[in-house]
């Protein structure tokens, strides 16, 4: 069963709606903005325990496999379990399992490797295609945890289906005994494949420019995610370096634990960018100390 707070069934498609309006920062970790959304799929998710749940309490919920820093859908994930403790009796509220990938995470070799990544939602189906069964095909996961129990999962966006239907092909390959999948966001199919770039658009309506990135960074909590340490690091050293001089200490010192928990910019592509975080936290003479 797939259940979605917004469906998309036409291109072009209007970005009025709230649900576009707290989606950007979502994506960026903003504790507030995830919880936003989790308060709306709760009553999905209820929902859907409530059919079952006379027979077979076994719930689990899940979300996109983890590799380094969490992603948007990750933090709605874990926000949504904890409505659904306060919500349900003692045992019945679902467990959350990650769903953790096994594989080794190379630094970006080149500015070619990081802008497939980076701008992974600007490409078109293709390439999208490309980029994940790449990534899907060289990791491994552990599903031992989802056997024999009912499984949510939880996602931010469907666009063309690729992810969907690899993450189903795991879960039931692991042995779940239903599937509910819930979406901040569904595209309908043919409008996804044929528009995916719509994903970017959706990404990009908010927080776009320089100075509306450092004040989310300076004025927001937030729990950084791959895309928010993406955006940052896109940016040149004399950019990054300003950003980071408009933060407190803590968020700088939040900012460097996630690059480096990242795992993908210990290369020499990235060499003078690590330097300026190295800087904004511990100033000249420990970075120089550390070259």
């Amino acid at each position: 069963m797939l259940s979605a707070l917004h469906t998309i069934r036409t291109y072009p498609f209007g970005l009025g709606s709230r649900i576009f309006a707290h989606y950007p920062a979502m994506k960026f970790g903003h504790f507030a903005s995830a919880n936003y959304f989790a308060e709306l799929l709760a009553p999905m998710a209820l929902q859907a325990i409530a059919d079952v749940a006379a027979k077979d309490r076994g719930w689990v919920l899940t979300s996109p496999p983890l590799r380094g820093l969490p992603c948007g859908a990750n933090l709605v994930c874990r926000a949504l379990c904890g409505r659904l403790a306060e919500a349900l009796p003692d045992g019945q509220a679902p467990r959350l399992v990650s769903m953790d990938a096994r594989g080794t995470r190379r630094p970006f070799s080149s500015q070619a490797d990081f802008e497939a990544y980076d701008a992974y939602s600007k490409h078109d189906l293709n390439k999208r295609r490309q980029i994940y069964l790449a990534c899907h095909d060289s990791v491994t996961y552990d599903l031992a945890d989802f056997e024999g129990h009912h499984a949510i999962f939880v996602n931010d966006i469907n666009v063309t289906g690729t992810q969907l239907a690899t993450i189903t092909k795991l879960l039931q390959s692991a042995g779940v005994k239903s599937l509910d999948v819930l979406l901040i966001v569904n595209v309908d199919r043919k409008i996804g494949c044929a528009f995916p770039q719509l994903e970017h658009e959706i990404n990009t309506s908010r927080i776009t420019d320089l100075p509306e990135f450092t004040a989310f960074l300076s004025d927001c909590e937030f729990d950084p995610t791959g895309k928010l340490i993406g955006r940052l690091m896109s940016h040149d050293p004399r950019e990054l370096a300003a950003i980071l001089e408009a933060l407190r200490p803590p968020k700088r010192q939040l900012l460097r634990r996630a690059v480096l928990r990242e795992g993908r910019y210990s290369g020499p592509l990235f060499k003078e960018k690590i330097e300026a975080v190295e800087r904004a936290v511990f100033g000249d003479a420990r970075t120089m100390m550390r070259a």
